[in-house]
């Protein structure tokens, strides 16, 4: 044997453990990856559960709505007292996770499996909120990772429920989101 074939037969081995070895860093990159994105969405599933989210969640708002004194300070963005507004942790939260869930951060869809309900619903009753909010900031971002939040959320139940025929508990029919009371 040559020392020319000898050579060639070296870079050849050199390639395929490097390629080798590429490889097995991908899957470690991407098994680090899913473990990352694990941890963070169980510490959303942690807040998800958390009394005082609950309370909030549980806030009559609609009610609220019709104190001029409560939307009044509702419309001052900046000057929202937590503690007369328990819908506001809610609405700070929803954004949290919608901005985490657009920018690639937590898995939206472990997400809207969990907590679809929680999102959906709050949503609906609290987007007269967000949008007195916008009109007084006069900014049209505002709440906006609610709005991909809600929208993508309902998306997956929309698509989920198709893809399993989920049926309506009630009555059978095909599932949709416009069910829930």
């Amino acid at each position: 044997m040559s020392w020319e074939a000898l050579a060639a037969v070296g870079t050849l081995l050199s390639a395929l453990i490097i390629a080798v070895s590429a490889t097995f860093a991908l899957r470690q990159v991407n098994q680090l990856r899913r473990a990352t994105q694990l941890d963070g969405t169980m510490r959303v599933f942690a807040d998800f559960t958390d009394p005082g989210l609950i309370a909030a969640r549980n806030f009559v708002l609609s009610e609220k709505l019709k104190d001029p004194a409560f939307v009044r300070e509702l419309k001052n963005y900046a000057k929202v007292d937590i503690a007369n507004h328990p819908e506001y942790r809610l609405l700070l939260f929803l954004q949290l996770v919608g901005s985490l869930v657009k920018n690639r951060l937590v898995d939206g869809p472990g997400i809207y499996e969990f907590a679809q309900y929680t999102i959906v619903r709050s949503w609906n009753v609290l987007e007269p909120v967000a949008r007195m909010q916008r009109e007084a900031t006069n900014n049209p971002h505002m709440w906006g990772g609610i709005d991909f939040l809600c929208e993508n959320a309902q998306r997956w139940l929309d698509q989920d429920s198709r893809r399993r025929d989920v049926r309506s508990p009630r009555t059978g029919e095909p599932f949709r989101v416009e069910q829930w009371e």
